[in-house]
């Protein structure tokens, strides 16, 4: 190996012996080896090391070598694999290949055909990230002369503030994406390359590394390296999502505790007092709707469209909705389209409850509407783009009367 640190190379077979066997060929040649057994031991080993090439056997007591292969393919893409099996088939050949082998040898092993092997692997995966570090060097070094470009300052600064979304300042954002570009660095070097101030860049690391986003390198001078770009978001996410969830808990709890004392403040009011209110914001509007229904014991007047019909019943709860429809008569005004089969199966379930909704179709609807029992209505923008629009709920006599007009009229007009 021309690597001054060996490879590291996994051995995975259900025969301990084999493992061993192989383990001995392998270090005689300078490779450090680890064993498995199992696909699971397999998974979890790779989960937490890299290991430069795998040999995996394609028959194991928990899962099929095959099926193991595409495991590795998300938990270790970049290790080589090489399948060995016993029990030569072109079928499984063509279906590990297929899911990513490097390699398929047979049982019995050669040894020397298995270190030829190995070793030409290997110096592929060399040659590979010799090729990346050169390509990497030569960026870094133009980006280096570049950092006084407005180019590079601009994507700089572009890109941290799209990772600052993730959790980050903007600040430790620069950090970790310098330090991506200088793969490892020091101190000095980050500063440089992130213009942020050296005692800043000092500061944040503590922070940075406690999220896993960077890594001290034990050298001296110090210097440091950053996770990899696709690990490093997802643990910002995670950690993101999970502070996120945390404050939802606090607000659930708070909301509670808010709703008890802000009840012992509420002054007695007249449950039936006449009132017209206005209901702006679309939760608030059916929140409303919902508490109505839920008042529903007779019967309800709708006028409404087919998307708000279909909206409805697609989220409507399934004890309020067998009620309904064993207690409420129900009489509904949509615009005159044909009913799809989504408003054909309401009536159908509300014939089979000996219920019957009577529905009606106009050319143009002049307003939405729900009246329930002749003692609360709602009409207005029910369904608009309009963010501030507005609607009115009550329960005087006197409005709901020259509503319950208005939609006599309306329903004479429709045709069934």
């Amino acid at each position: 190996m021309t690597n001054q640190t060996p490879a590291q190379i996994l051995i995975v077979d259900d025969d301990e012996g084999i493992c061993k066997t192989l383990s001995a060929i392998l270090k005689a040649e300078g490779y450090q080896t680890t064993t498995a057994t199992t696909g699971k031991e397999t998974i979890e080993k790779t989960k937490t090391h890299f290991y430069n090439l795998a040999l995996l056997d394609i028959r194991l007591p928990d899962v099929e070598g095959t099926q193991l292969l595409a495991q590795l393919q998300k938990t270790a893409p970049e290790t080589i694999k090489i399948m060995i099996t016993g029990y030569p088939s072109l079928k499984n050949a063509v279906a590990a290949l297929n899911l990513g082998a490097d390699s398929y040898i047979m049982k019995p092993l050669d040894p020397a055909e298995l270190l030829q092997t190995v070793r030409k692997k290997l110096e592929m995966q060399q040659e590979k990230e010799r090729m990346t570090k050169e390509k990497l060097a030569k960026w870094i070094q133009s980006q280096t002369r570049s950092t006084r470009s407005s180019g590079f300052q601009e994507f700089l600064d572009n890109t941290a503030t799209e990772l600052a979304d993730f959790g980050l300042t903007k600040t430790q954002a620069k950090i970790y994406i310098s330090l991506i570009a200088l793969g490892v660095a020091s101190v000095s070097e980050i500063a440089n390359m992130s213009k942020v101030r050296r005692e800043e860049v000092y500061r944040m690391i503590p922070e940075m590394e406690k999220r896993g986003i960077i890594v001290r390198k034990l050298e001296t001078p110090k210097k440091f390296s950053g996770a990899k770009p696709e690990t490093a978001v997802e643990m910002l996410t995670k950690l993101k999502l999970r502070n996120m969830q945390e404050e939802v808990d606090k607000l659930e709890q708070r909301r509670v505790q808010l709703t008890s004392k802000l009840r012992t403040m509420a002054m007695p009011i007249e449950k039936n007092s006449p009132s017209v209110e206005v209901i702006s914001m679309q939760d608030r509007i059916f929140m409303k709707l919902s508490e109505m229904m839920q008042n529903a014991k007779r019967r309800t007047d709708v006028v409404a469209s087919l998307d708000e019909l279909r909206f409805a019943y697609m989220n409507r709860p399934k004890k309020l909705t067998e009620r309904l429809l064993g207690t409420v008569k129900t009489r509904a005004i949509t615009e005159k389209r044909e009913p799809d089969e989504l408003v054909k199966e309401i009536i159908e379930i509300s014939r089979n409850k000996n219920n019957p909704i009577e529905l009606r179709q106009t050319e143009e609807l002049p307003f939405n509407l729900l009246i329930v029992d002749g003692k609360e209505a709602m009409w207005g923008e029910l369904e608009s783009k309009n963010e501030n629009r507005q609607n009115f709920w009550t329960n005087d006599p006197t409005q709901i009367a020259i509503l319950e007009m208005s939609f006599e009229s309306l329903w004479q007009k429709s045709k069934a």
